[in-house]
């Protein structure tokens, strides 16, 4: 049996992401910390999306591109020709199965994170989504849930340190891991670490499912979309700026989904919407995030999003 809470367990996985470590750091960027301010401020506003931003903040661009082309080498060796087998040999339908078992595992975090961010909202769409398609829909294999109105809700520990004011941050890239920001890879070792203790807390038989699922299920749901990376790699003439522009648009509309649903910035919304023409404003950036950002699962959502980015 496995147990979540052994060092064995917790290497296997992460080198198993590793493989989709491409896809799996869709964050935005991030180097040398983030710039930790109060509760108050920044003040909530529609002109933080990442679809006005004009530049994302890389300072370290160059050692970035090194780690970065270090990386491609290891997903072109080992990587893509993993996921192409994979996808090549495993059917859609047992792939499906897979996505869903995988997000369904990760969804108590998703709660916890939600619950931190005051999100309350958020925080009780996740907790139905386990409960229904963790019973009807037969330990997630199906997401029942969706067919509820009860979408997939965003929430993870970096986020969650958006939210309580870590703002700003630079864009990183991780070897092997690959892209991702600062204060987004302290948000993923955290949770990482929580899942030590609260492991050993659970049952042996639970902590042995969880552990195991958690550990194949992720990084295979991973590989199912490397595919489509190796096809905007193929299509770009600068795919580190690509890349780079799609995940920050991505996540930066994660963050403001966030801040903008929380009880802790409610009262500046409140304050925001009685300004002149702060209404039409939010509405439409949060429009445009939307258009770039709301969707990207497959090759041509990408090819669209990094069009867009281009051109601004």
């Amino acid at each position: 049996m496995t147990d979540l809470t052994t060092p064995k367990t917790l290497l296997s996985g992460m080198l198993l992401v590793a493989l989709a470590g491409l896809l799996s750091a869709c964050a935005s960027g991030g180097a040398s910390g983030p710039q930790v301010a109060s509760l108050g401020a920044p003040p909530v506003s529609a002109a933080t999306s990442s679809a006005e931003r004009k530049e994302i903040p890389d300072p370290n661009e160059k050692s970035n591109r090194e780690v970065f082309e270090n990386n491609q080498k290891f997903y072109k060796s080992v990587g893509y020709p993993v996921a192409k087998a994979y996808t090549d040999t495993v059917p859609a339908p047992v792939r499906q199965r897979i996505d869903s078992f995988a997000s369904n595992i990760s969804e108590p975090l998703t709660f916890a994170n939600n619950v931190l961010q005051l999100r309350p909202e958020a925080a009780g769409k996740t907790l139905a989504r386990f409960a229904i398609n963790s019973t009807i829909g037969l330990g997630g294999l199906f997401d029942v849930a969706a067919g509820q109105n009860l979408d997939r809700q965003s929430g993870d520990f970096g986020q969650t340190l958006y939210v309580w004011g870590a703002r700003e941050t630079h864009y990183m890239v991780l070897p092997i891991i690959g892209p991702t920001n600062f204060r987004d890879a302290i948000g993923n070792g955290v949770e990482l670490a929580v899942q030590i203790p609260v492991g050993s807390l659970l049952p042996q038989k639970i902590t042995s499912v969880f552990g195991s699922a958690n550990s194949i299920g992720g990084p295979l749901s991973s590989l199912g979309r490397i595919e489509e990376m190796k096809a905007l790699e193929e299509s770009s003439i600068d795919f580190y700026a690509a890349l780079r522009s799609i995940i920050d648009q991505k996540r930066q509309a994660e963050l403001n989904e966030a801040l903008n649903t929380s009880l802790l910035t409610a009262n500046q919304r409140a304050a925001q919407s009685t300004t002149p023409g702060a209404s039409t404003v939010r509405k439409t950036a949060t429009a445009t995030v939307r258009r770039s950002t709301g969707l990207i699962t497959t090759t041509d959502d990408i090819q669209d999003v990094f069009t867009r980015a281009s051109n601004q």
